[in-house]
C-alpha cells in the first residue's frame, strides 16, 4: 500500500511540472504588400523552463516559395500587458540571436507601433527566429504580432498591379492551437483511477 502510494505521489509532482508547462500558437496572415488571409508565418510561445517564455518564429511555405539570396526574418513585434516593465534599464532579460538588438515602442509598418521590437542586421536575419525573455508567462503577452521579412525573388512582384517586392511586414494574432489543459485536472484524474483500482484489489 506505502509503495503504491509513494509511486502515486512521485507521478503526480512529476505530472504536475509538465501539465503547467504550455505553449500556444499563433498565425501571421495579414500583409502590408501581400495577399491578406494567407498563413505567412507562425509564432510558437511555450513557458517549457521556469523563469522563461521561449519564442519561435517560423516562415511557412507561402513565403519560402519566393525566398531568394539572404532571405529570413529581419524583425519581429511583441505586445506585453501595462503591468510589465521592460525596458532598456531590464533589457537583459532578453535573450536574442547574435548581432540583434532590441528597440522599445517602436513601429512595425501598418501594424503600429509595439512595445519590443527586435532587429537583426542584413546579414543576420533568421530563419527560423528564436528568443527568450526571463521572468514573463504566457499571460503577460497581448496576442498580436508583426514580423518583417525579407530577402524575396527579385521576380516576384505581390499583388498585380503592384511593383516587385524585396520584403514586406506581416501582421496577425489568429491562434491556431489551445494552452493544455491545467494541471489539477490531470491530478485529479490521475487519482480517481489510481483509487479505482487499489479499491478493486482489495474487494479481490
Amino acid at each position: 500500500m506505502k509503495t503504491i502510494l509513494g509511486t502515486f505521489l512521485l507521478a503526480a509532482l512529476l505530472g504536475i511540472s509538465r501539465a503547467e508547462a504550455a505553449s500556444v500558437q499563433y498565425m501571421l496572415d495579414q500583409s502590408n504588400a501581400l495577399e491578406d488571409g494567407v498563413d505567412y508565418l507562425m509564432v510558437t510561445i511555450s513557458d517549457d523552463q521556469p523563469g522563461q517564455l521561449d519564442f519561435l518564429v517560423e516562415t511557412q511555405p507561402a513565403l519560402k516559395e519566393i525566398a531568394g539570396n539572404n532571405f529570413g526574418i529581419a524583425s519581429f513585434g511583441v505586445n506585453l500587458v501595462p503591468e510589465v516593465e521592460l525596458s532598456r534599464h531590464n533589457k537583459d532579460k532578453l535573450l536574442l540571436p547574435e548581432k540583434w538588438r532590441v528597440r522599445f515602442k517602436k513601429g512595425m509598418g501598418e501594424a503600429g507601433k509595439f512595445d519590443v521590437r527586435l532587429m537583426g542586421t542584413g546579414q543576420t536575419r533568421q530563419d527560423p527566429l528564436q528568443f527568450s525573455v526571463l521572468d514573463l508567462g504566457l499571460e503577460d503577452i497581448i496576442p498580436g504580432f508583426a514580423s518583417h521579412v525579407a530577402g524575396f525573388e527579385l521576380e516576384h512582384c505581390g499583388l498585380e498591379g503592384k511593383q516587385c517586392i524585396s520584403s514586406a511586414f506581416f501582421y496577425g494574432d489568429r491562434q491556431v492551437s489551445e494552452v493544455p489543459v491545467p494541471a489539477a485536472f490531470w491530478l485529479f484524474g490521475s487519482g480517481m483511477l489510481l483509487l479505482g483500482r487499489i479499491a478493486t484489489r482489495r474487494r479481490a
